[in-house]
């Protein structure tokens, strides 16, 4: 189970990455002021809900409503537990800290993989190759939702 927890994040993270691709990218968003109003909010809504969720993990006892609210927002920090990658690397503190800050950049190599094989299959397939800045815009998008779990 652990296994297929585990093997499940990876696949819809990568879906979640090739939809930020085209989603952040496609002609209406980069046209659309109050969409692009509307992604920015949300992303400063991300990193604070993320910034609070810090507060959930010192050792102190809260009080009743102000617990609940760090529960929730708790789904929002980048946990490792949540994706137990425990089965496939140590549970060592020092292991999990270099996991941590190593999954973005295995997402910039992802991303540049896509980039180098959509110039082969995507013109095979009929397909719209990447383009090198719009692959840059969907890396600084992905970082922006994982800065704060990082640090």
């Amino acid at each position: 189970v652990a296994y297929a927890t585990f093997i499940l994040a990876i696949v819809l993270s990568i879906v979640a990455m090739i939809s930020t691709y085209y989603l952040c990218n496609s002609a209406v968003t980069q046209q659309a002021t109050s969409l692009l109003t509307t992604s920015v909010s949300f992303g400063l809504l991300l990193t604070s809900v993320q910034s609070l969720s810090v507060l959930g993990q010192i050792k102190v006892s809260w009080s009743s409503p102000f617990v609940d609210m760090l529960s929730v927002v708790e789904l929002f920090a980048f946990d490792l537990k949540l994706l137990k990658v425990d089965c496939v690397v140590s549970s060592v503190s020092v292991i999990r800290y270099v996991v941590r800050v190593m999954i973005p950049m295995f997402a910039v190599a992802i991303y540049l993989k896509f980039y180098s094989v959509s110039k082969v299959v995507a013109p095979m397939l009929g397909r719209e190759v990447w383009k090198f800045p719009q692959t840059c815009n969907s890396i600084g998008q992905v970082w922006q939702a994982l800065y704060i779990t990082i640090v």
